[in-house]
């Protein structure tokens, strides 16, 4: 009985240090996007936010199936899709009614379009070319993905997946072989091309949602990503040198589509970039878990739990964690739109890049934050409206 309490116990710890990890990501979005704001403006800026962006939606997709995992262990097949639509379709609708519109009319704005007054831009927005779901298209795919991914990850938890699970461990623990699991991802990128959502084909991130399940599903990867994070950052370095090589001297001919051709070179380049992709994903996810679920147990309550029901206290780590649980996904939501905003008045100020940054992309994440805190998690419509679970 002692050891069923262990295993729980350590089950919501990995939980714990997930949700900690998913907020630090979310959060960082902040400043990946707060420099699309200005990279055009700098060529360092522009290649510190292509590095971002060879892992900043891939660790979403992980991150998020890592809690697929955690969602199916107290949910049956039905109950699941109900809470996909509840948790993702909802908020993607309400994101796109109220959230997006104002980055498309501050977008036309800043590139010196006249939208003319808001509300009538509204009727252009719905009624045109002019409708997209902006950053929410990641809703979409997780939905998508994680329903029609369903039967396998049911599958994977059933007696008839362990050996599959046993064969994905074994290779993790081999030299190399957690590098071998993202073999889809660099084939799919050479194959189908990088021209998608986020900087990647679409079809990459199903590899990066199921690794993610994965890692919650199998300890034995979770400890490998865990142990090689700085494997991970190595081979990292070196594809993005080589891609950086590639672009720099315009191997292949300068005129050539990277991201599109089928070139030698352009499928050269996008194999690069998957490696690239995979590896600085497994990096910053296998680093970040470490250090978070560190300060987890170094900085929690020191009577958070003796082992005997009812005794948990607790730490201000594990409140931090809890409450990135809740917040990520409407912080999400709603994270682009003061961006867009702030950054469209603060980059015609007379002030140095480096500044600018910092005033874009603090005040922004304040500013989510505040309206997360007093106007969406205290009302149960609202926490409804952004996939929250009623209080």
């Amino acid at each position: 009985m002692r050891s069923v309490a262990v295993g729980t116990r350590a089950a919501e710890r990995r939980r714990l240090d997930l949700d900690l990890t998913r907020g630090v990501v979310v959060a960082c979005l902040v400043f990946f996007h707060a420099a699309y704001t200005l990279n055009s403006a700098n060529p360092m800026l522009m290649r510190s936010a292509f590095l971002a962006k060879l892992f900043a939606m891939p660790l979403m997709f992980v991150v998020a199936g890592a809690g697929i995992w955690f969602s199916l262990r107290s949910r049956v097949a039905r109950a699941f899709v109900t809470e996909r639509l509840r948790r993702l379709l909802v908020p993607l609708v309400v994101g796109i009614v109220l959230v997006v519109p104002p980055q498309v009319y501050y977008s036309l704005r800043s590139n010196g379009e006249d939208p003319g007054p808001y509300w009538q831009f509204l009727g252009r927005f719905f009624g045109s070319g002019l409708f997209e779901s902006a950053h929410l298209w990641f809703l979409w795919y997780l939905l998508l993905y994680s329903v029609a991914l369903l039967p396998l990850f049911l599958w994977l938890r059933l007696e008839s997946g362990r050996p599959t699970l046993d064969r994905m461990a074994l290779l993790s623990t081999r030299p190399g072989g957690l590098f071998l699991l993202g073999a889809p991802v660099a084939v799919v990128e050479a194959a189908f091309g990088s021209a998608g959502a986020g900087g990647w084909n679409v079809l990459a991130y199903v590899s990066f949602l199921v690794l993610g399940f994965l890692i919650s599903a199998e300890p034995r990867i979770r400890d490998a990503v865990l142990a090689a994070w700085w494997q991970a950052v190595l081979v990292g370095i070196a594809a993005l040198a080589a891609l950086f090589v590639i672009v720099h001297w315009d191997i292949g001919g300068a005129d050539q589509q990277l991201g599109t051709g089928y070139t030698f070179w352009a499928i050269v380049w996008r194999l690069l970039k998957g490696i690239a992709g995979w590896a600085w994903t497994l990096a910053v996810f296998g680093l970040g878990n470490y250090l978070a679920g560190l300060a987890s147990r170094r900085l929690r309550s020191p009577a958070a739990d003796d082992g005997r029901p009812g005794t948990a206290r607790l730490g201000w780590v594990d409140r931090a964690a809890r409450y990135a649980n809740q917040a990520v996904l409407p912080f999400y939501v709603l994270h682009q739109t003061p961006i867009v905003i702030i950054g469209f008045y603060v980059v015609q100020w007379d002030l140095n890049l480096f500044a600018k940054y910092l005033i874009i992309s603090l005040s922004s994440l304040a500013v989510t934050l505040l309206i997360y805190d007093l106007a969406i998690r205290r009302a149960n419509v609202t926490r409804v409206m952004f996939g929250m679970p009623r209080r």
